[in-house]
């Protein structure tokens, strides 16, 4: 990447005061950028007569595709209302990509996305895959240039790498619709593209996006996950339980939205959840194991019993505190887990007595879902769009995150169904229970017990 940066860097000084059109597309686009990258200069078509214009640069690739390239004056920034005039070029030819470039700004646009309504007030903003600026590594509404190499013909028309960046433009289009801010579309999209730039290469050895695209999301497991994070914790990246749950969060949102939106027909990821990225947890082992305080959990309860859904929420959160049950785990219950009288939970070939205040809840939450007329088995349900849908993961991290609302006391920011797992199994044991009830309970191996438990 670096190379081709500086290639360009100097071709675009070269010009000194000459960086009218003309230059920039023969000295900067064709000589360097087109060369470098792997396309065929020869076959490329100057001032292609298209509808009502003349398409700067018509570049024939696969088959009947072709890139747009559309070329600006290089003294004056890229504006989002150029992105039409290639829109119409692109669109009048049926071809899906563009790049839109002065020489030091490199905008590639994907008019396949699906965009509706407009995003942060310009539909043509919605088309952006990437926005480059050559002179900038990294700055704001700008493109890392990291990912530069995204644009060139392999990852464009060959293995189609670049077609994961395409996707995570049409989610960020259902992100803002749904309102997500930019601060926090900006963390999602730090993951994503993290995630994809390391995933990518091993995906795509042999085959490309079209062949194998859905099923690459499909597929998706812990697995990859994992390395992706040893790869991060190699690197001296953030690991910390925090990051890694935000981390999981992003990528798994990305295969809902997928999901939801009919791209894909289903996640793998959520259901080989197994485990609990234990050997990752550097920051919440660091921060310490305690005990659950009764007094905390009464706060908790009267904050909960004042919100919506507080049913809901509050046989959440003690299935947590008296099961140490997993997020996945969690989504996975269904009212046949339970005995009619709800004083029994029966999991993974357990049968465990409630205590009495979540027997209450349950009998209470029933009844609303009776109410609303219910018809998924499944527990845990949220309203959205009209209807109930069952909860996801990151629908219960919600849930936990509230909890900071209580009080100031920092303690809250502690508070995740890991952080209360863990220390479930503490609370358990110094209030006497044996190691063999606390496995039964909790469903815990020796192993992990051991590692909060110092015997």
């Amino acid at each position: 990447m670096d190379e081709i940066i500086s290639k360009l860097r100097d071709a675009y000084n070269g010009l000194g005061d000459k960086k009218h059109e003309e230059m920039v597309r023969l000295h900067i686009i064709i000589n360097t950028f087109m060369e470098y990258y792997g396309y065929d200069v020869e076959k490329c078509i100057l001032e292609e007569a298209i509808v009502r214009g003349f398409c700067d640069i018509y570049v024939p690739t696969v088959g009947k595709k072709a890139l747009i390239i559309e070329v600006k004056n290089g003294d004056k920034s890229i504006d989002v209302e150029d992105i039409e005039q290639a829109r119409t070029y692109a669109g009048s030819r049926g071809q899906r990509f563009a790049i839109l470039t002065n020489g030091y700004e490199y905008v590639l646009l994907d008019f396949s996305i699906e965009t509706s309504p407009k995003l942060e007030g310009n539909v043509l903003g919605s088309y952006i895959v990437f926005w480059f600026d050559i002179f900038k590594v990294r700055a704001k509404n700008r493109t890392e240039l990291r990912y530069f190499k995204y644009l060139n013909f392999d990852n464009l028309y060959n293995n189609q790498s670049t077609y994961f960046y395409c996707d995570i433009a049409q989610y960020r289009v259902w992100k803002y619709e749904q309102g997500m801010k930019r601060v926090s579309w900006n963390a999602y999209c730090c993951t994503l593209y993290r995630f994809f730039d390391f995933f990518a290469p091993r995906v795509f050895a042999k085959k490309n996006y079209e062949q194998v695209g859905k099923r690459v999301y499909e597929n998706l497991s812990i697995d990859e996950f994992d390395s992706f994070i040893s790869e991060c914790k190699r690197n001296g990246k953030d690991t910390s339980t925090k990051t890694l749950n935000n981390n999981h969060t992003h990528i798994y949102n990305m295969l809902y939205e997928l999901e939801k939106h009919e791209r894909i027909r289903y996640i793998s990821l959520s259901d080989s959840r197994k485990q609990n990225l234990i050997i990752y947890g550097e920051t919440e082992d660091r921060r310490g194991v305690t005990e659950l305080k009764t007094e905390d959990v009464r706060l908790i309860l009267d904050f909960l019993k004042a919100k919506r859904n507080s049913n809901r929420d509050i046989v959440i959160f003690l299935l947590e505190i008296t099961l140490g049950l997993e997020r996945s785990r969690l989504l996975e219950l269904s009212w046949d887990s339970f005995d009619k009288e709800y004083q029994y939970i029966s999991i993974e070939g357990r049968k465990i007595e409630l205590c009495p205040i979540l027997q209450k809840y349950l009998i209470k939450l029933n009844k609303e879902a009776k109410i609303a007329k219910i018809k998924s088995p499944k527990i845990f349900q949220v309203f959205y769009e009209g209807k109930y849908r069952p909860m996801r993961e990151w629908n219960i991290n919600i849930v936990f995150n509230k909890f900071v609302q209580i009080t100031s006391d920092e303690k809250w920011k502690d508070y995740s169904p890991k952080f209360v797992r863990k220390s479930l199994i503490r609370t358990l044991f110094f209030a006497g229970y044996s190691i063999e009830d606390i496995m039964y309970i909790t469903g815990i191996d020796i192993n992990n017990i051991s590692k909060y438990i110092k015997m």
